[in-house]
């Protein structure tokens, strides 16, 4: 870029650079000052090295520079307040709720079943279920068609104690009915109200055998194998199979509800 020569020979008219040099003295041989006396000045290959350090804009040696603000200084303070009201909802998250307050009952899901008669029910969370053995499908018949059952006189007294249970918390107590010997479960039946221990009936196999009579409402009237019900296991029975149980025996919660979804989806 620059002559090999200790000196090169620079134009001190020049535009780009007058500002820079005006004002500049160099310096004699005698080690005085003076001052450039004619448009053309020799200076160093340095010199030159120096002056390409500014812009070729000189005016852009007049630019106020000023140091950017630290906001993480300690010493740092905000004028923001005086600008807009501080708010600590502004930057807040969704508002925090304790443990109670998260805390929401949340009952259990209904369970709605139709009857053969396409009218549906509802099955509650405090309800309770048992299995009526009959000896005989003619007794079962006959309740289908006068609404009324009657059991031995134990099972009598443990339905009517599990009805007025039920009653005093607005809960329902469903029978599942199985013919003996028949190997299939034939119907769910609501039981609508105490027992009447005095009264009897004449449309039974044995008229003299059964004594106290209650009202019934058939909810579900088919044949469903045993087979399908053979997985369920009553705890409150040994264990046995819900296929093996003896008359008035009582189911858990979720054993009826199982067997109520058997019978509704059974075609």
């Amino acid at each position: 870029m620059y002559s090999d020569s200790r000196d090169s020979v620079f134009d001190w008219d020049s535009d780009v650079f007058s500002e820079i040099i005006r004002g500049n003295s160099d310096v004699s041989s005698q080690g005085t000052l003076s001052t450039p006396s004619t448009g053309n000045q020799y200076c160093t290959p340095r010199s030159l090295s120096v002056l390409e350090t500014f812009s070729y804009d000189y005016r852009m040696l007049q630019l106020e520079v000023a140091p950017r603000t630290n906001i993480w200084s300690t010493s740092y303070r905000s004028n923001s307040e005086s600008l807009v009201p501080f708010d600590p909802l502004m930057f807040s998250g969704p508002e925090q709720k304790t443990e109670e307050e998260e805390y929401v009952y949340q009952p259990p899901p209904r369970l709605i079943f139709r009857s053969y008669r396409g009218r549906h029910f509802t099955v509650e969370d405090n309800a309770r279920f048992f299995v009526i053995k009959s000896y005989s499908g003619v007794d079962v018949d006959a309740s289908i068609a006068n609404s009324i059952w009657a059991s031995t006189n134990l099972g009598n007294k443990r339905l009517n104690r599990a009805f007025e249970e039920v009653l005093a918390v607005g809960g329902k107590i469903y029978l599942f009915f199985l013919v003996n010997c028949s190997g299939r479960f034939c119907g769910v039946v609501e039981m609508k109200n105490n027992i009447d221990f005095t009264r009897t009936s004449d449309v039974w196999v044995e008229k003299s055998r059964w004594k106290g009579i209650f009202p019934v409402e058939w909810l579900m009237i088919k044949d469903v194998p045993n087979r399908h019900f053979q997985h369920l296991k009553n705890p409150l029975n040994e264990s046995k199979s819900v296929t093996n149980s003896r008359d008035t025996q009582e189911l858990p919660f979720d054993i009826g509800v199982s067997m109520l979804k058997i019978f509704s989806s059974f075609k």
